[in-house]
């Protein structure tokens, strides 16, 4: 009998190709598994990502090809009815004729009524209120809560109260940035969500006045998984030099947990109006969108910075905003410095056409100008014009009373 530590020799080939032989098959068959795991350990919707390579400085992404194919046009220059932009983000008006030259760009646009995120708080509010005092017809301001010092003593009361001011002085509404969830932390350095009972007397103020909560929770779903070739926000030129803005190595919560605490503040404050920006950050799953619009009557979503990907399937997205018409609102996460034709008009020809494979309006470009939040093009979902009302303007409306005479002006001026 052969003993087992005697190896015999191939009977075609020599004796160390043999034993190489053997052992790239060995090595294979570990690269196999290692891919399995791998592939079992990707990430899912609501669970922490595992952790990702250490992030390597890569190429700039090259510019976008232009297609050969020739595709119909619809020229559209503004909205075809006046919208109102619910997430509109106006810091940089800082004098009579920085809102003078906004209103300029909105008429040339088809926008009635901007909602300035911006507001500030305290001091900041008051400022931005007198500046914007002969222009409130046309740009309305929301208050930014300040977190600051939110692990003191008696934070809430101070913070409720000085909302109510704010709102007595003419604040349209509450925005709350994704600090909330991601950033803020307790002394002992857990984070902070939408549900902690310090932000119940805030939730039942807006309530009180019925004012809306205009609240960003989580962040692109992107951003929470690897940093690589297979995250098509890598692909389109993200993180290609810096890691900033992705979550995977950080420790940040993941968005299930950002997910389940905004549930539970919209079950505990039923009275409370919320307005999900940027479709609740749920519109990498449509079916999540409509369970929570389905199960809280008191969300609202609105569509700032997700025509990227909502263009992507147009017909899906059609049939969403149709069963959805009433909850949807019109946003685009723009500012002052934003062009029409690379920006504006792209949000109208998504809603008002069929136009196929055009530009979206994209938030970030590389120096190349390709798009950083989709290396793609999308497609148009030409909603029926009682549809269009709703979105651009009527949904609105039941959150800003006092901007129903400036779009009814406005409607009059275009029979």
């Amino acid at each position: 009998m052969i003993s087992s530590s005697v190896t015999m020799p191939h009977p075609f080939f020599p004796e160390g190709v043999a034993t190489m032989i053997r052992r790239l098959a060995i090595l294979g068959l570990l690269i196999a598994a290692c891919s399995l795991i791998s592939w079992g350990q990707r990430s899912e919707p609501g669970k922490q990502a595992p952790r990702s390579p250490d992030f390597r400085p890569s190429a700039e992404v090259p510019a976008m090809p232009k297609a050969l194919m020739k595709f119909p046009r619809t020229h559209i220059t503004r909205a075809k009815f006046p919208a109102i932009d619910f997430h509109f983000h106006g810091g940089g008006l800082k004098s009579a004729e920085d809102y003078r030259k906004m209103i300029q760009l909105m008429d040339q646009t088809g926008i009635g009524v901007i909602c300035n995120m911006d507001g500030g708080f305290g001091k900041t509010f008051d400022e931005n209120m007198k500046v914007g005092e002969p222009f409130r017809d046309r740009i309305i301001h929301f208050a930014r809560l300040n977190f600051e010092g939110i692990n003191d003593p008696g934070w809430s009361a101070r913070t409720a109260a000085e909302l109510e001011r704010c709102f007595l002085a003419g604040a349209a509404g509450l925005k709350i940035n994704k600090v909330l969830g991601l950033d803020l932390k307790n002394a002992d350095g857990t984070y902070i969500q939408s549900d902690d009972p310090r932000f119940d007397p805030i939730w039942e103020m807006c309530a009180k006045h019925d004012k809306p909560v205009m609240i960003h929770t989580s962040d692109s779903y992107g951003r929470f998984l690897p940093i690589g070739p297979e995250n098509e926000r890598y692909e389109a030129g993200l993180w290609r030099t810096s890691p900033e803005g992705n979550y995977y190595k950080t420790g940040q919560p993941a968005p299930g947990v950002i997910e389940k605490a905004r549930e539970n503040m919209h079950a505990r404050h039923p009275k409370t109006r919320f307005v999900n920006a940027h479709m609740a950050m749920l519109y990498y799953d449509m079916d999540k969108v409509a369970a929570l619009l389905d199960k809280y009557p008191n969300a609202d979503v609105e569509i700032s910075a997700t025509v990227q990907d909502l263009g992507r399937a147009p017909r899906m997205i059609r049939k969403f905003f149709l069963k959805y018409q009433d909850r949807i609102l019109f946003g685009s996460d723009g500012n002052p410095g934003r062009g029409m034709e690379e920006f504006w008009v792209p949000h109208w020809r998504f809603l008002e056409t069929y136009d196929e494979h055009f530009d979206h309006p994209a938030q970030l470009r590389s120096p190349t100008g390709a798009p950083l939040h989709g290396r793609w093009r999308i497609y148009g979902i030409g909603l029926p014009d009682d549809v269009l009302r709703k979105v651009y303007y009527a949904n609105a409306l039941r959150y800003l009373p006092p901007a129903r005479a400036t779009i009814e002006k406005q409607l009059a001026a275009r029979r």
